[in-house]
């Protein structure tokens, strides 16, 4: 499946997202479903919204 066009408002979530994926990496937490399960919500919700845009036009 293609990446969808991401807005600056889910890069920056993705961002924040990562964010806390390294510092626990840094406290040796190396499990962390929680945050790939984030950002792919993010980018499931921009794909929906392209989706929306394509079917108006």
């Amino acid at each position: 499946m293609s990446e969808p066009k991401l807005t600056f408002a889910d890069k920056l979530g993705i961002a924040r997202l990562e964010l806390r994926g390294a510092r626990r990496a840094i406290a040796n937490i190396q499990d962390q479903p929680d945050i790939d399960r984030g950002i792919e919500r993010i980018k499931e919700r921009a794909r929906r919204r392209e989706e929306r845009a394509n079917r108006n036009k």
